[in-house]
């Protein structure tokens, strides 16, 4: 009975862990920047946005800015994202100082082919 209890116990950690995020702790992120570092973040990327309620669709996932949460900060998701903001349609997450600093941002789009 102890064996079977402890392997319950370590399934349980072991998926409790599939949704940990892989980043930099303190530092925003576009989600299709963290899907392309590591695809095991789509998990987290996709927990993110429900705690946050945002549908998880392509554009939510690829043009939403997370903050990765550090070590002992909790968040809504179990993930240890944070859904710092959707920035479409009209803008578009930019990777690395859209605003000066180092993170990942929401920037007014450029593209023309929205109609904004």
């Amino acid at each position: 009975m102890f064996h079977f209890m402890a392997f319950l116990i370590a399934i349980a950690a072991f998926a409790g862990a599939a949704a940990a995020v892989l980043c930099t702790p303190a530092e925003t992120y576009c989600g299709s920047r963290l899907i392309r570092a590591d695809k095991t973040n789509r998990a987290a990327v996709d927990d993110a946005l429900i705690s946050g309620g945002q549908p998880i669709d392509e554009a939510h996932i690829s043009q939403s800015v997370f903050w990765c949460a550090p070590a002992g900060v909790p968040v809504p998701s179990k993930s240890g994202l944070l859904l710092v903001t959707y920035c479409g349609p009209v803008n578009t997450c930019v990777e690395g100082g859209a605003l000066g600093g180092v993170g990942d941002a929401c920037v007014l789009s450029t593209g023309g082919g929205r109609g904004h």
